[in-house]
């Protein structure tokens, strides 16, 4: 489940959720995130497949399925992901909590929140940056091609490094910021 992706010093990621199939918006969202230097993208799924149009992009990604991508009921599919970027483990998963259609061997994010310092999740499509018993929660929201649950599409930009967590959801229509949050690590 724990991946590594080696990188030195400052990582600036991106992070997607809920895309739904919004090839417009992804690809548009590509060319803006490659001309801000972002070394990865994160994908929380719903749906899966977008990955691909990430990739053609030439952007590196890596992301896990969705509650309703036919991937979360795949056992050779992760539906929860440990990864470390920029000296920081995060969790990815889609759901914050248990969910009914998870695969028996998922693991409860709530549990492996407690190792790692970011927790990255999305399903509700409503953007949310808290701080709980250390941990940094983060919901990029929704990428969908319209308004969703009365937000607009909206993604995130981690700065990450060993001391700093520096978390933006920003609008896609207009890159404004909607939450931001500077996390100081304790060593």
């Amino acid at each position: 489940m724990a991946q590594s992706f080696q990188a030195t010093g400052t990582v600036l990621a991106a992070v997607v959720s809920d895309t739904h199939g919004n090839i417009q918006g992804l690809r548009r969202l590509a060319d803006r995130l490659k001309a801000k230097g972002v070394s990865i993208v994160l994908h929380l799924g719903d749906d899966y497949r977008d990955l691909a149009i990430l990739k053609q992009a030439s952007l590196k990604a890596v992301g896990v399925p969705g509650v309703y991508c036919p991937e979360y009921r795949n056992p050779a599919i992760s539906n929860r992901l440990v990864i470390e970027l920029g000296g920081v483990k995060m969790l990815l998963t889609h759901t914050a909590g248990k969910h009914r259609y998870d695969l028996p061997c998922d693991p409860d994010p709530e549990i492996l929140a407690r190792e790692v310092q970011v927790v990255l999740f999305g399903h509700t499509h409503l953007p949310a940056l808290e701080l709980r018993q250390g941990v940094l929660w983060l919901n990029p929201g929704h990428l969908r091609d319209r308004r969703d649950r009365g937000q607009p599409p909206t993604y995130a930009l981690l700065t990450l490094s060993p001391e700093v967590i520096k978390a933006e959801i920003l609008r896609l229509e207009d890159d404004r910021p909607v939450l931001c949050g500077v996390h100081r690590r304790q060593a």
